[in-house]
């Protein structure tokens, strides 16, 4: 008798099944996923495949995010010096995004879209990207409650890290305490070393 087939599910339909629900650590997030940022530019995961990528979920009014904004900024110089590293902001706060569309001022000049956080972004000479995440679909997915979480995402696209940007919520700690939980992660991966701490509590 004939050996009966086995009808095989279209490729996408394959990918669907094989979509973590959420992108924890060790899961690998989709190359459709999208970042978009303030001008609606997109960049993929699958553009960003072959860099080591770091999110950090941002919001301009939040205590946690005033008191760590240097130690972010310094860290994002570091990450510059990397062509194959990339550190960007992700901001889901709906107050933040309130002013998501084109305005004229009283002289009929165009005021681009989220005028409130550019104006924040240049104020506190940000030195990185910013996407916007209205609606909180990308929050949900990588399951980010607080400002700032961050994490790293290998050039495979696996994630490595999740969690606070370093051990000094406070800003407080010596140089000989302190340890940068994201610096860390990114520097063991481009050295070929399994990331040592994968995951810590985020603060904010």
């Amino acid at each position: 008798k004939p050996v009966p087939t086995v009808k095989q599910a279209p490729a996408d339909a394959q990918e669907k099944d094989k979509e973590p629900k959420v992108y924890e650590v060790g899961t690998k997030v989709p190359e459709k996923v999208t970042l978009i940022d303030m001008d609606g530019k997109k960049t993929t995961m699958k553009q960003l495949r072959g860099k080591h990528v770091v999110l950090v979920w941002y919001s301009k009014d939040c205590p946690a995010i005033k008191s760590s904004g240097e130690r972010l900024a310094a860290t994002a110089k570091e990450f510059a010096k990397h062509k194959d590293v990339v550190m960007i902001a992700v901001n889901s706060d709906k107050n933040d995004l309130k002013d998501a569309q084109a305005t004229k001022d009283a002289e009929g000049n165009v005021i681009k879209p989220f005028a409130k956080l550019r104006k924040h972004m240049k104020d506190k000479k940000i030195n990185f990207g910013m996407a916007v995440d209205k609606g909180g679909v990308l929050a949900r997915k990588f399951q980010a409650k607080t400002t700032p979480h961050v994490f790293v995402i290998d050039a495979k696209g696996v994630v490595q890290y999740s969690g606070a940007l370093d051990n000094d919520p406070r800003g407080r700690k010596s140089k000989e305490e302190y340890t940068n939980y994201a610096l860390a992660a990114v520097t063991e991966l481009k050295s070929g070393k399994p990331v040592t701490v994968k995951s810590s509590r985020p603060y904010g």
